[in-house]
């Protein structure tokens, strides 16, 4: 459906000079084991499982309970033997490892953040405990206890270890990639393998991953004379997809820095030299998003449909769902209502076949608000209320409580401030639940200013 959106000509770039403004109950006490454990630890486990200090399938667990101190990597570790001991599919091992992976990436910072660590653990636990209920046909919150057991020990949020080369390399790449749809973290099967891209050759690798070090830390000289430095190379060597990721990755830096031209330079080498179509939708995407920051609407709409176009040919469902609902966007701001409103379908479609939450989520939200540009307030309320059910099923509170706030501004349009109230409220117990002090205060004050105006 979605591969017949092709543009019969497409601008690479414009000349520009201002850029406007616009993301178990296992809490069993493992004892230390005894000979005859280690000598048959699945015998032994059969035998007495409450006590054993193995999982079922022979791998021992990590975490000694007779410690004070517990490592993050002793928690990692037993959740992948849980993972194997329960039987869980690929598919879900795979969700289970996107989340374990952020966990992985948080532990080895100089500072980790304890709230984003326990999220994540949090998260994988009910993908297991989910695959649980589902297969015993049961409720089950064995896992998610387990974990809330841990969380009343001292845990060591460091990791004491030294994560593979290939652990690192990827962990560096997957940094700075939270801005767009196509690099949320949930990992499904519309994930490309250009999404971390590893060059093959090992000097154009380490030149690769020193520059992308450098972006990471906002570096941009740093960053971008290490992006040159590789680009000559990967020319010199004949990697014509290294050059076009490097040009991407230059992209990326010219625009953070608002230099526009030079941005759009790179973005184009990039969506011309790449063979792998997931990079030339994700190119052009950006290039529609810097023609729509300067209302250059038909430049803009050619590089979307273009983004739409070979994201299908990749079957990449994430960036179409992306692409289609940046259209919806241009044209709910010029009030082209037909097409927006078609647009937002085709990017509903789409996001609801990744099966990703956080995808359907977002496309939703956006969804909702380009609803409330066209005056459709009613179908906004749908696309909200469908956004703020998939956040919470993945526990995203703090999108869950924008959610319920856009819901409760329409509602106080319809002049229902009880329902308004009501809405608010719900968002207030949603971001209590996290860092965010300033979605709180503000949800406090519009209740606060509900309750002011009755009286």
């Amino acid at each position: 459906m979605y591969n017949s959106i092709y543009p019969s000509y497409v601008n690479p770039y414009v000349n520009v000079n201002n850029r406007q403004i616009q993301r178990k109950q296992d809490d069993e006490k493992s004892s230390q084991s005894s000979k005859q454990t280690e000598n048959n630890p699945q015998q032994n486990n059969r035998k007495n499982n409450t006590t054993a200090s193995y999982f079922p399938t022979g791998e021992k667990v990590a975490i000694d309970y007779t410690k004070r101190q517990i490592n993050i990597d002793q928690v990692l570790t037993d959740f992948k033997n849980t993972a194997n001991a329960i039987g869980a599919p690929d598919e879900i091992k795979e969700e289970v490892s996107s989340y374990l992976s952020l966990i992985s990436t948080q532990s080895q910072k100089d500072n980790p953040n304890k709230q984003i660590i326990q999220s994540n653990l949090k998260n994988a636990s009910q993908i297991l405990d989910e695959y649980i209920t589902n297969t015993l046909k049961k409720p089950s919150k064995v896992v998610e206890n387990w974990v809330d057991a841990l969380f009343m020990q001292q845990i060591d949020y460091k990791t004491q270890q030294q994560p593979s080369i290939q652990n690192q390399e990827k962990s560096i790449l997957q940094l700075n990639q939270n801005q767009d749809i196509s690099e949320v973290s949930t990992v499904n099967k519309n994930t490309s393998k250009s999404d971390i891209y590893i060059p093959s050759d090992p000097q154009l690798k380490r030149m690769f991953i020193q520059a992308k070090k450098y972006a990471a830390i906002d570096n941009k000289e740093k960053a971008l004379n290490a992006f040159q430095n590789t680009l000559d190379y990967a020319q010199s060597i004949g990697e014509g997809e290294a050059c076009a990721i490097v040009h991407y990755e230059q992209g990326l830096l010219y625009d953070n820095n608002d230099d526009i031209e030079k941005a759009l330079y790179n973005y184009n080498n990039a969506a011309k030299q790449s063979s792998d179509n997931n990079i030339k939708a994700k190119a052009h995407i950006k290039m529609g998003k810097i023609y729509d920051d300067f209302v250059k609407f038909e430049s803009a709409v050619d590089h979307y449909c273009a983004a739409v176009s070979f994201a299908g040919e990749s079957d990449n469902l994430k960036l179409q769902s992306q692409a289609l609902s940046d259209l919806a966007q241009i044209h709910a701001e010029r009030y082209d209502k037909t097409n927006a409103l078609t647009f937002m379908s085709l990017a509903d479609t789409a996001a609801e076949e990744t099966k990703d939450k956080k995808v359907i989520g977002l496309i939703s939200s956006k969804n909702g608000k380009n609803c409330e540009r066209l005056n459709e307030n009613s179908q906004a309320l749908k696309y909200y209320s469908n956004s703020a059910k998939s956040f919470y099923d993945i526990d995203d509170n703090i999108n869950l409580a924008k959610k319920y706030q856009s819901a409760a501004l329409i509602m106080l349009k319809y002049g229902n401030s009880a329902k308004a109230k009501n809405l608010l409220s719900k968002a207030f117990v949603a971001a209590s639940s996290t860092s965010d002090s300033e979605l709180k205060s503000s949800i406090a004050t519009q209740i606060a200013n509900l309750n002011n105006a009755k009286v």
